[in-house]
């Protein structure tokens, strides 16, 4: 059995989703120096992975849409869909996360 139009460039995009997912999960805001390392790294993934969403979503092709003889059975498409969206929620996250440590005094432990 084939997959559908699509289906691979769904499953990079869901696979770098949940990486990115889990970057998040980790925190993205360091409160000490290794700490504030660390979330640059995840703040990177996250953009990463957001620009990565969008690339393969923009980059797929869908089979092209034939109507039938009255001219039905093509739907339209916004531009503008859910993994687009989901791309730029992380990239903006992970841009946020930046702002945030490097704006970020660090906290002083007593150990």
């Amino acid at each position: 059995m084939r997959a559908p139009p699509g289906a691979a460039a769904r499953n990079v995009a869901m696979t770098v989703a949940v990486i990115a997912a889990t970057s998040l999960l980790s925190g993205c805001f360091g409160y000490n120096r290794s700490a504030r390392r660390w979330a640059y790294v995840a703040d990177a993934v996250l953009i990463a992975g957001g620009g990565a969403v969008i690339a393969v979503d923009v980059t797929s092709t869908e089979s092209p849409c034939v109507p039938d003889a009255m001219n039905n059975g093509c739907a339209y498409r916004s531009p503008v869909h859910g993994a687009v969206i989901a791309g730029a929620v992380l990239a903006a996250a992970g841009l946020v996360g930046i702002v945030l440590n490097a704006t970020r005094d660090e906290v002083k432990t007593s150990r």
